[in-house]
């Protein structure tokens, strides 16, 4: 049996070619590719990272059980910052209404990051914000804080999945 090897010049063509097959018969899901995309968008290194605290899932299995009715609670927090936000469905339909405070209040732009886009929102001078139309899945929040003592202050979430 004589073995047919390709020369060095056809190895491009035959990846391409290997990649649309698996591409066709083995497609990357959706949630991996957002997820992907998620893990591929780094923070500014000027960023603060939040830490979550609280999510009610976790805390409080029971609410879990009852049913997407239910809002969840999160809480993430950084050296001075407390970021609370609660998850809702908006009646029948198949999106959130986030609605979330700052403490100590402060004004600041937020920034709602899903897999599907970037929604943005703003806090009163109470700390309070809202955003509609989110699409559950993957999530972060970014609030850009208007009264930090240098001039400005970004602090961060990391993704999860809402």
């Amino acid at each position: 049996m004589q073995r047919t090897f390709f020369p060095h010049h056809d190895d491009d063509a035959l990846l391409a070619e290997l990649r649309r097959v698996v591409g066709v018969v083995d497609p990357i899901p959706e949630p991996v590719r957002i997820a992907a995309r998620a893990a591929l968008d780094r923070r500014p290194l000027a960023a603060e990272f939040a830490v979550l605290v609280h999510d009610s899932t976790d805390d409080e299995p029971s609410l879990a059980v009852r049913g997407s009715a239910v809002p969840r609670t999160l809480t993430f927090v950084s050296r001075d910052l407390e970021i609370d936000i609660e998850a809702a469905r908006q009646g029948d339909a198949d999106t959130l209404r986030l609605t979330g405070r700052l403490v100590p209040p402060q004004t600041a732009q937020i920034a709602i990051g899903t897999g599907d886009g970037l929604v943005r929102t703003r806090a009163d001078e109470c700390g309070r914000f809202a955003a509609a139309g989110i699409v559950p899945g993957p999530l972060r929040l970014r609030c850009w804080l208007d009264r930090a003592p240098d001039g400005g202050r970004l602090v961060e979430t990391d993704w999860l999945s809402i």
